[in-house]
């Protein structure tokens, strides 16, 4: 068995209106593990896709994503399954593009971000 390597590891902002990227390639099959919890704000989107689908997914196209490394309108993501060797864009949307939306508070347009903490593993 061999030990697991982190990929990604941090709390973070995401303010509303936007997406963090995260890009990561792997070259053999191996067994990714997301975990992800809202802390604090709306329920966010966690999309995993490739690059061709992140530049649709950026213009707030329609875009495809990979269903088992995803989860939409989540506070609190556990994620573990084996993916194949590519390079891969795991997405967290604090935006109206995917399932979850922030709250719309017309007039008052406050910034309804949203504090993440994530980490990805593969192994």
């Amino acid at each position: 068995i061999s030990p697991e390597r982190e990929l990604f590891d941090d709390t973070i902002f995401i303010d509303e209106d936007g997406h963090m990227k995260l890009e990561w390639t792997i070259d053999s099959v191996v067994t990714i593990k997301i975990t992800l919890e809202v802390l604090d704000g709306p329920n966010i989107d966690l999309y995993t896709m490739s690059n061709n689908n992140y530049n649709d997914y950026k213009e707030c196209n329609e875009f495809n994503y990979y269903a088992q490394l995803s989860d939409e309108d989540t506070s609190n993501t556990n994620i573990e399954v084996n993916v194949e060797p590519g390079t891969y864009v795991t997405v967290i949307d604090n935006t109206d593009c995917g399932e979850a939306s922030p709250p719309d508070q017309f007039p008052i347009d406050d910034n309804d971000r949203a504090r993440v903490q994530y980490r990805i593993t593969a192994q």
